[in-house]
């Protein structure tokens, strides 16, 4: 019976070998946070960016590093052709445009479709966090308000690939859960006008003398809004019929009105501004201006900055 005793003893050092190996293969995990622009306006020049954060945690007792590889896809809003731009949706399938970014917001920076990276491994485990650049490039009134989201979930939208020299091998994959890419687009207005230019005036002003001018605003479908004209620049202006151009120190009195007519002021109060709702696009208004009769003007150029205002 004595004999038997070594077999035995060297088959439990075979299986504890064994055991020990298994336990040594490289795993990686990992976990995106969602990204959130908030509540944004998409009117023209303004910057919509943000970031999330994506964590990847690697073991491997015997490993110093390990190579990943991490994909995002088009999420459930889908993609442009090569990924850029992706989508977020509204409940209508209303579409809000929007790059993911490796190293940056803005233009300049690559979209992400793969970037590969190497993750140092200490003492068995190892451990990055990458942030993901995303920036909205929808841009103009055009856009609807409303919420906006897009689900990354499942490989199809979402992995990390380990154990690999690029992003060009297959390797074991790591999925980071489910997280949403989401805006709120509020209410936003644009304006731009044209100057009223009255041109050559005679010293003497017998009769009046009418010009107009437009103006283009653009409000987000369904906003109310009010347009409203300060009373200017000019030294005396008491009102919107009362308004002064100036040179040096010589004026000109003049209004600015809502009709051909002359009759409805154009100011910045609600008893005198012009309401109107947004559509979208381009809305044009006609700004009527008189320079008043019974005035006497020296020579010279005469000039008044009248501040537009849209209030929604």
């Amino acid at each position: 019976m004595t004999p038997a005793r070594p077999w035995l003893w060297i088959g439990t050092v075979f299986l504890l070998i064994a055991g020990s190996s298994a336990a040594q293969a490289l795993t990686c995990s990992a976990s995106m946070s969602n990204i959130n622009f908030g509540s944004i306006s998409v009117r023209s020049g303004v910057t919509n960016s943000t970031s999330g954060t994506l964590q990847i945690t690697c073991t491997d007792a015997l490993a110093t590093v390990a190579g990943v590889c991490v994909h995002f896809g088009p999420g459930s809003g889908g993609a442009g052709g090569s990924l850029s731009p992706r989508y977020m949706r509204r409940a209508d399938n209303a579409a809000l445009s929007y790059e993911l970014r490796a190293t940056g917001n803005g233009a300049a920076h690559p979209t992400w479709t793969s970037v590969y990276l190497t993750i140092p491994i200490l003492l068995g485990s190892g451990s990055a966090s990458l942030p993901v650049f995303a920036d909205v490039t929808s841009s103009g009134v055009s856009t609807g308000t409303g919420y906006y989201s897009s689900v990354f979930s499942g490989v199809t939208h979402a992995r990390v690939d380990y154990g690999v020299l690029s992003c060009d091998l297959v390797g074991q994959t790591a999925v980071p859960g489910s997280f949403t890419v989401s805006a709120d687009v509020q209410s936003s207005c644009e304006v731009d006008a044209s100057a009223l230019n009255f041109g050559t005036v005679p010293q003497s002003v017998t009769a009046p003398i009418d010009r107009e001018a437009s103006l283009n605003v653009r409000c987000t479908a369904a906003t109310d809004y009010s347009i409203r004209l300060d009373n200017g620049q000019g030294a005396g202006a008491t009102g919107p019929t009362n308004r002064r151009l100036s040179f040096g120190g010589n004026t000109l009195a003049y209004g600015l009105y809502q009709n051909s007519a002359r009759t409805q002021p154009w100011g910045d109060q609600p008893t005198n501004d012009v309401d109107a709702q947004g559509v979208g696009s381009n809305q044009t208004f006609s700004i009527f201006g008189r320079i008043h009769s019974g005035q006497t003007a020296s020579p010279g150029l005469y000039s008044d900055a009248v501040t537009v205002t849209i209030e929604y």
